[in-house]
């Protein structure tokens, strides 16, 4: 039974050990916020570790 609220069903892209890694990644560095780490350290620069990164 659903109450009007839409659950989505879709399989992760990344392991457990992968969001581990890229959470300690951001705690480690010195950006304030996570998007900023996620787009100027993470998608440049470990595009070749995670291949199936979401945008």
């Amino acid at each position: 039974m659903s109450y009007g609220i839409k659950q989505r069903n879709k399989p992760s892209r990344l392991s457990v050990s992968k969001v581990m890694t890229i959470v300690i990644s951001f705690h480690q560095s010195w950006y304030r916020d996570f998007k900023t780490d996620y787009i100027h350290f993470i998608c440049l620069c470990l595009t070749n570790e995670f291949p199936e990164f979401v945008s």
